[in-house]
């Protein structure tokens, strides 16, 4: 949700008061209030598909043929991943929450994304990443 509280700062007041409804334009002097009443009021999803509209980026990035499939893995098969891998999750290479993808996929750090890249030469090959706050992380 941080990722979502940062983002929204960037936003203009208009662009806030949108996403709840212009009467909250007149009861809000002050952003930060807004951004406050819209975190605790508005979905996390509807806030996180706003802030990815007004980046450019809809769901549509995922369709595009230099994307490859990302999947969101379940906590049992990231656990097998990573016995037969014989490696931690933090040794994983990192991808930020706030990349498109992983925003758009709704992944929070800690998650583990499949990557499935399919190519002439080499065929079909999975790839891995922790989704991260911070690539320090």
């Amino acid at each position: 949700m941080e990722d979502l509280v940062r983002l929204l700062g960037k936003l203009g007041y208009r662009e806030l008061a949108r996403i709840c409804g212009e009467e909250e334009l007149k009861k809000s002097g002050k952003k930060i209030d807004l951004i406050k009443r819209l975190v605790d009021d508005v979905s996390e999803e509807k806030l996180r598909a706003y802030v990815m509209e007004y980046m450019g980026v809809g769901k549509k990035i995922l369709e595009h043929s230099w994307v490859p499939k990302h999947v969101v893995m379940k906590e049992d098969k990231v656990k097998q991943l990573l016995e037969r891998l014989g490696i931690k999750k933090n040794q994983l290479p990192k991808m930020l929450d706030s990349d498109p993808v992983a925003m758009l996929l709704g992944a929070r750090p800690g998650d583990v994304l499949e990557i499935t890249r399919v190519r002439e030469t080499s065929g079909e090959n999975k790839y891995y990443r922790v989704v991260v706050r911070s690539l320090r992380d």
